[in-house]
């Protein structure tokens, strides 16, 4: 396997966010990184929130949409790395593998321990353009678990906009390819009005050709797709010098959009990465009037508080940076029980 662990960072004032690993594809290509939270949520909405355990995978080295030259604006991973190629299935499932092994790795006090496992495909790159990998990275990833005696709460399969990826994960979810895994549907939208200044993947992807597909995603789940919307106030990206906010009459324009009863949104903060743009503070009010305005119209909302800010992990900010530990004997003797694991459930 070519991945290989490099090192890892606590994340948060406190280091009690999650940890952030950090990989090794290639001797000359940048870092790779995932992330794993105690709780899915950093301020948990939820009851059931504090007993998943989440986790952040990545798909690529780099992203495939620097490479054709139209990565998201505000994105560190797309902006700042080359692209290095994508990740095999097996690559992609150790990250999920490892980063639960860890966990399962703690004293037999840590709650995480008997938490569910949620795994999310927004590190590094464009998932849409790595389908056929990590199609077979969540079988695998199961079929490990199981191995584990974990329980898998949900795969979340995201994109930004590559029909052809919603059409095959369409197709898949008819023939049952993910048997009794539960597998959900994440669109980052973002933005309606101007879109493609801010995600020009919009020149080749119209945002409502995804959203024609949203209803067939919500009958096959039994669940709404998550619409993602990071809010931005005065967004200025380094190369071009047009403002964008997330203020209510673009939350009106989506409301417009989207149709209550196929989705649900989720409205998260956006920790800009300076050398990329600037973005204004949101005040917590600001935010609230946001949702207030989208619950008016019907929506299931929820407002998410990013993990990792200081770090500069959260949101599109992977940007391949060295770890604050390297990788040591407790590391490498995991992701050598990882590989084995990996290599017993592919045989």
């Amino acid at each position: 396997m070519r991945l290989q662990p490099v090192g890892y960072s606590h994340l948060g004032r406190s280091h009690s966010d999650g940890i952030r690993y950090v990989w090794k594809l290639l001797e000359k290509s940048p870092f790779v990184e995932s992330a794993a939270f105690k709780t899915r949520a950093k301020i948990p909405t939820a009851a059931h929130d504090k007993h998943i355990s989440a986790y952040t995978t990545s798909v690529s080295s780099g992203c495939a949409l620097t490479s054709g030259r139209i990565p998201c604006k505000f994105c560190r991973t797309g902006n700042t790395l080359r692209f290095s190629g994508p990740l095999t299935a097996k690559e992609i499932a150790m990250q999920n593998i490892f980063m639960v092994m860890s966990d399962i790795d703690q004293p037999v006090n840590d709650p995480v321990l008997n938490n569910l496992r949620e795994f999310a495909y927004m590190g590094q790159g464009e998932p849409g353009f790595s389908y056929t990998q990590l199609r077979q990275a969540i079988r695998i990833t199961d079929q490990a678990m199981r191995f584990l005696k974990q329980r898998v709460h949900r795969h979340i399969v995201a994109t930004s906009g590559v029909v052809e990826m919603v059409d095959a994960l369409i197709c898949d979810l008819k023939n049952n390819f993910f048997e009794d895994t539960r597998v959900t549907f994440h669109y980052s939208l973002h933005a309606t009005q101007h879109r493609t200044d801010v995600m020009p993947i919009n020149t080749l992807y119209d945002f409502k050709d995804i959203v024609k597909r949203l209803p067939a995603l919500q009958k096959l789940t039994g669940e709404k797709p998550c619409v993602g919307v990071l809010i931005f106030k005065d967004y200025c990206n380094r190369d071009n010098p047009q403002h964008y906010s997330t203020n209510e009459e673009e939350i009106q324009r989506m409301a417009d959009l989207l149709d209550p009863e196929v989705c649900r949104i989720s409205l998260c903060e956006f920790n800009p990465c300076d050398n990329i743009g600037t973005n204004a503070a949101v005040s917590p009010a600001e935010a609230s009037r946001l949702v207030e305005k989208l619950e008016e119209r019907g929506f299931q909302v929820k407002l998410f508080a990013s993990f990792g800010q200081q770090e500069n992990t959260a949101c599109g900010l992977l940007g391949g940076t060295m770890p604050d530990q390297l990788a040591d004997e407790a590391i490498l003797s995991r992701y050598i029980r990882a590989s084995s694991l990996i290599e017993t459930v592919c045989n």
